[in-house]
């Protein structure tokens, strides 16, 4: 709310003595920024992609159970379902994305829970072998005693593994890398130029399930990594309108008079992130300001991927766009990668 509100000091150097009780500080600024991309961006595109993942995951829960592998009493878990106890004190940590386990009770036997799968999901690319040790990493975890819903079973209650042979099927998920499109125009309507983006044309064909070995898969999602940072980033200036209806319920600026609240919470977003780039301590941080801005003025796929011949982001502006139109890059040799 502060940072629509209030926002950055809109200039660079020193922010004046007058001024210091009614903007944000660099050290607020930067962590408004970070917590956009950490808590926002990056956990709801991991939920995203977590929540696609379940479909397949199913899909091969089912598989085992038909092969009498798994018992029909084996369930998948997800996300937050499912804490490992915690290395030391008495505490539980998240574990592995998704799990498939089953939960034994009978007469007097103590109460037992098997794992009988872990799914590990990356909404970004990773190699194989960083993706096994992280399974690795979980299941010893997992031996620690596990806490599902209400039920703490300790590590004696715990059995990796189902049946004779301690069957356990091991899966990885990632996105698709398929690229969404770069190509654009503007039309002119009233007066004004109009951008157009060619709009993403989600591919025809469902996740691909590829089996490594009898307890090993690999499963690429139908949806890519662009197209998920693109819903993220989306959301997030969804986000901003939904604080404009909220800041602005008693009337919006008067500058912005044609505007309603939604539109002036997210106009506000730009304005201070503009704000925020001039007042960037660190390369990092501007990039990360950077990367917002031009998501939410020209969309993701344009706005992530202007950068100049070094491979860092630009701010991204209409002239830009025109020029690129006639001459694929900038006079200074920024291009849409």
């Amino acid at each position: 709310m502060r940072f629509l509100k209030d926002g950055p000091y809109e200039d660079g150097g020193g922010i004046p003595p007058e001024l210091r009780d009614k903007r944000l500080t660099d050290e607020e600024t930067a962590a408004v920024i970070a917590y956009i991309h950490v808590w926002m961006v990056n956990c709801f595109k991991d939920d995203l992609t977590q929540l696609l993942a379940v479909a397949p995951c199913l899909q091969i829960l089912r598989e085992l159970q038909s092969e009498r592998r798994l018992p029909r009493e084996t369930r998948l878990y997800v996300g937050d379902a499912v804490w490992t106890a915690a290395k030391q004190g008495n505490g539980y940590v998240k574990g592995a994305d998704l799990h498939f386990l089953t939960r034994h009770r009978a007469d007097d036997r103590t109460p037992a829970v098997s794992v009988d799968g872990v799914v590990e999901v990356k909404s970004y690319f990773r190699t194989p072998k960083s993706l096994r040790r992280e399974l690795d990493y979980h299941l010893a975890r997992a031996r620690r005693g596990l806490r599902v819903g209400a039920s703490v079973y300790g590590a004696n209650q715990v059995i990796v593994g189902n049946g004779k042979n301690h069957d356990l099927a091991r899966i990885t998920v990632a996105p698709a890398h398929w690229e969404l499109p770069r190509t654009f125009r503007f039309d002119g309507k009233g007066g004004r130029k109009i951008l157009h983006v060619d709009p993403m044309v989600a591919p025809a064909a469902g996740d691909r399930v590829e089996r490594i070995s009898a307890h090993e898969w690999r499963v690429m999602l139908r949806w890519s990594k662009e197209a998920l940072d693109s819903a993220s980033y989306g959301m997030t200036y969804w986000f901003m309108e939904k604080v404009g209806e909220t800041l602005y319920a008693e009337g919006v600026p008067k500058e912005w008079g044609e505007m309603t609240p939604a539109e002036a919470g997210q106009n506000a977003a730009k304005m201070m992130l503009y704000y925020a780039i001039l007042r960037c301590r660190t390369r990092h941080d501007e990039q990360r300001a950077i990367a917002l801005y031009n998501s939410y003025s020209y969309g993701c796929a344009l706005g992530m991927n202007f950068r100049n011949p070094d491979g860092h982001r630009e701010m991204l502006w209409p002239e830009d766009l025109d020029e690129i139109i006639a001459h694929g890059k900038t006079k200074s040799g920024c291009r849409i990668f």
